[in-house]
């Protein structure tokens, strides 16, 4: 039995974006794929474009039911291979004077109490190899009129380095992808903030990211590099030459 047809992969936020652009490629790679979205339509517009060879669950990650839902579909017998954490939500380019508390919980629930749940209950009943987390530039670096995307995204970067440090039986892998024209970039733009002129600009210059081509990467990371490689640094950087590079070495 080949590594692809035994290798089972969870993807949550399967519906759009990123998300939906490495369903697709795990599948076109021959491997199982459990995409895990909110959205019923989309979902089943995925397994169409699979060719059903892509199991799809409906699920609501930031409730008990959602959860309970995805690991009920995974195989017991079956090994994860990887999880690719992509489930978000488009958070409003709110300053801190604001922000509102209700929706800042949601967003953090959805973006850090979910990834937590779903790998705890998973964990009882299966291995996990690699667990993926797609990173950002924003955890890190204050963007005037950010303050709630840069609160959700800075405690989703503390949670995946705390599972990095204390999980040896996962290998945490964090991604910065970068500019990628997806919904959260659409937000951006259509914002009246400075950094919408720098997305402007990036755009303009045709440097913005297409999701099959950062779906392309993290799938080189979580299904191919070596163990080694993987532990050989903290995080990858889609726009980062050096690290692209490693990865079309082990490609070859």
């Amino acid at each position: 039995m080949s590594k692809e047809s035994s290798s089972t992969f969870l993807v949550t936020g399967a519906s759009f974006g990123i998300g939906r652009a490495v369903t697709k490629a795990l599948s076109a790679r021959g491997f199982k794929v459990v995409a895990v979205a909110r959205s019923e339509e989309q979902l089943e517009s995925l397994a169409t474009e699979c060719a059903g060879q892509v199991q799809v669950v409906v699920a609501d990650l930031a409730t008990t039911v959602g959860v309970e839902r995805v690991v009920a579909s995974v195989a017991t017998a079956a090994d994860i291979a990887g999880i690719v954490h992509s489930a978000g939500s488009v958070i409003s380019l709110q300053p801190y004077g604001e922000l509102d508390s209700d929706e800042l919980v949601e967003h953090l629930r959805i973006h850090v109490a979910a990834p937590i749940a779903l790998y705890q209950s998973l964990a009882k009943t299966h291995s996990i190899k690699r667990m993926l987390f797609i990173d950002s530039y924003s955890a890190t670096t204050n963007r005037v009129g950010w303050s709630a995307y840069s609160i959700v995204k800075a405690a989703a970067q503390m949670a995946a380095r705390s599972a990095a440090d204390e999980l040896p039986e996962t290998d945490t892998i964090r991604v910065f992808p970068g500019a990628v024209n997806t919904r959260i970039v659409d937000a951006v733009l259509e914002s009246d903030t400075e950094t919408a002129k720098v997305f402007a600009a990036i755009r303009d210059r045709g440097e913005l990211a297409e999701p099959a081509d950062t779906a392309a990467y993290i799938v080189a990371l979580i299904a191919d590099a070596t163990d080694e490689m993987i532990r050989s640094q903290p995080t990858w950087d889609y726009n980062n030459p050096d690290d692209r590079q490693l990865l079309t070495e082990r490609q070859q």
